[in-house]
């Protein structure tokens, strides 16, 4: 079977989780039959990588015209029925090569992602169609809309001011968003064959039929620090890692720099908390924290893991499964995580993981884990065990695979 891929951007080289989980499926489609790849390329992303995967033989990637401002969409939202994100991104360039460009004989094509396919969907007329929710986007504004403003630490009364005007701002809008997300998620699933979502839990809440799971993964990892009892350096490190042009991310680190870690350095003085991932200048005013190290992105995350004591997943916005926690397992890592960041992912509090909300738990979490050796080695062995269970790319490659056989033979 022939399978036709579209996607936002470029999955290679792998830069973040979502070009982590695109690579996969286009590998484990890979498995089924030849693979075309259509994609945006867009401004200011890193070169890009051969396909890992033998089984692609054809790629276009078209450039992106800068991102839409709201001038421009702005009218068209007020009016109609799409939330912001698919209005802010500009597809006529795809749109025009991919018709001349496309074999037009497709056994199944595979969408990434509601925004990308609501633009393009008239142009799939024939072929059997699954679209990867990935997220169910309406759960992710729906939670952003339950925090606070936030501040940021040092910016003064009129800094504070600004930012609630914005939040309040976006308040109302994600408002309006977060019902037209759930009324587009459902009427594309009425249009196409099969929707995939991260996990059991999105399955039961998408409310549609034809859905199926596809969880996100990691790759096994040879010879990972196993010894847990003993600290990686002199000083106990707690890591995280991530992109910090997410926003999510950027909330979860900003909250744990502001709210959590001085209280963990009150009783350790000398812990460190190391943060990995592009986008740092969102946070620059962190590096002012003491203890706090902005790495930045590296081609590598394995030698950051292996210095890590303890991870730290305090996600408290957004919706599907987070690859950092299932990278936290494949390593061998004690883990901290908030409910939000360990939705869909099966650890258990106390099993496989220590599970925290507000401030001084999270805290008290962490304090828990680097105080006791035997309890690091308890979780890291349990949760090793459960990410070999669920969570290896390959087995979920080969799931890829099957779904695909199975949709395009209707």
């Amino acid at each position: 079977m022939r399978t036709l891929v579209v996607a936002e951007a470029y999955p290679w080289p792998v830069v973040d989780g979502y070009t982590q989980r695109l690579s996969q499926i286009v590998g484990g489609l890979s498995l089924a039959g030849p693979v075309d790849l259509v994609t945006l390329e867009r401004p200011g992303s890193a070169p890009p990588a051969e396909s890992p995967w033998p089984g692609v033989e054809r790629v276009l990637s078209v450039p992106a015209g800068a991102e839409r401002r709201a001038g421009d969409w702005f009218g068209e939202w007020v009016r109609g029925p799409a939330p912001r994100r698919v209005l802010g991104t500009d597809w006529r360039a795809l749109r025009d090569r991919l018709p001349g460009w496309s074999t037009g004989a497709y056994d199944l094509v595979w969408c990434s992602h509601v925004h990308t396919w609501w633009p393009l969907r008239d142009l799939f007329p024939d072929a059997p169609v699954v679209v990867d929710y990935d997220n169910l986007e309406h759960l992710a504004v729906r939670l952003r809309r339950s925090q606070g403003p936030g501040s940021v630490p040092g910016s003064g009364a009129l800094g504070r001011l600004r930012s609630l005007g914005r939040w309040a701002a976006a308040q109302v809008a994600d408002a309006v968003d977060e019902r037209r997300w759930e009324r587009l998620q459902h009427r594309v699933a009425a249009e196409v064959d099969r929707v995939v979502v991260c996990s059991d839990l999105d399955a039961g809440r998408a409310g549609v039929a034809n859905v199926a799971v596809v969880p996100n993964g990691a790759e096994p990892v040879a010879d990972p620090r196993v010894d847990r009892t003993r600290l990686a350096g002199e000083h106990p490190t707690l890591g995280f890692v991530g992109a910090l042009d997410y926003q999510p991310n950027t909330d979860a680190v900003g909250w744990f720099a502001r709210e959590v870690f001085p209280i963990v350095r009150t009783h350790h003085p000398g812990v460190r908390f190391r943060v990995v991932g592009r986008g740092a200048d969102r946070l620059g005013w962190i590096r002012e924290c003491p203890g706090v190290e902005l790495v930045g992105a590296v081609g590598d995350v394995r030698p950051e893991l292996d210095r890590t004591d303890v991870a730290v997943v305090p996600i408290r916005v957004g919706a599907g499964t987070r690859l950092k926690v299932v990278e936290a397992l494949a390593h061998h890592l004690p883990l901290v995580t908030t409910t939000v960041g360990a939705e869909g992912i099966d650890v258990v509090d106390g099993r496989t993981a220590l599970v925290a909300d507000d401030p001084q738990r999270f805290a008290d979490a962490c304090l828990q884990l680097l105080e006791e050796p035997e309890l690091r080695q308890r979780l890291a062995d349990a949760g090793a065990d459960l990410f070999a269970s669920a969570y290896a790319w390959p087995d979920i490659r080969a799931r890829v695979a099957d779904l695909a056989v199975e949709v395009s033979r209707g």
